[in-house]
């Protein structure tokens, strides 16, 4: 059972990481799968996204579900076998070697492929200073990562949605206070 409690349908701020914080996220043959799986989770099963930021290692959203750690793992699931099978046709051995040592540090020994960091550290949105808060962390970080000058810049953000324009590979949902 998770230390993290979700509350039912409540928005929460989530992170999830590569294992060992590999840089799999720099081209956008390793993104496409997880906006797609994002997209279907909205549409399938009930995920509302209401900000989110991919970074070349790890995603940050803000998002609700009526059962989140089920999309989540889902998310996970899918995107975990996407990616790896990606990688393999690409031939990218260095990424696979630096994935596999990863698994093997978090004691991961079930012989099959992982990707993803355990959880996703969901954190409640409970009031609209904390969704500023975390709004501004997550649209800020590719800004003080040194990708871009500004937010609005990322394309794989909400950043340009929220301040305005459009320009962004997805517009998330709207989240009223």
């Amino acid at each position: 059972m998770s230390r993290y409690q979700v509350g039912e349908h409540l928005p929460h701020f989530c992170t999830i990481t590569v294992l060992d914080w590999t840089p799999v996220f720099i081209e956008a043959r390793y993104i496409d799968p997880l906006i797609e799986s994002l997209a279907f989770c909205r549409a399938r099963k009930g995920l509302e996204l209401f900000a989110y930021v991919v970074m070349p290692d790890h995603l940050h959203a803000i998002a609700a579900a009526e059962d989140l750690h089920a999309v989540m793992r889902d998310f996970k699931r899918f995107t975990s076998r996407t990616i790896h099978d990606r990688l393999v046709a690409d031939g990218r051995e260095t990424v696979l070697g630096w994935l596999e040592r990863g698994a093997q540090r978090a004691r991961r020994q079930r012989g099959e492929f992982s990707f993803w960091q355990d959880g996703f550290h969901p954190q409640e949105i409970s009031s609209p200073e904390v969704l500023a808060q975390k709004l501004r962390y997550l649209h800020e970080n590719p800004v003080r990562k040194h990708l871009v000058a500004t937010p609005e810049d990322w394309y794989y953000s909400s950043a340009a949605w929220h301040a305005g324009r459009r320009e962004m590979c997805m517009p998330p949902d709207v989240l009223e206070f």
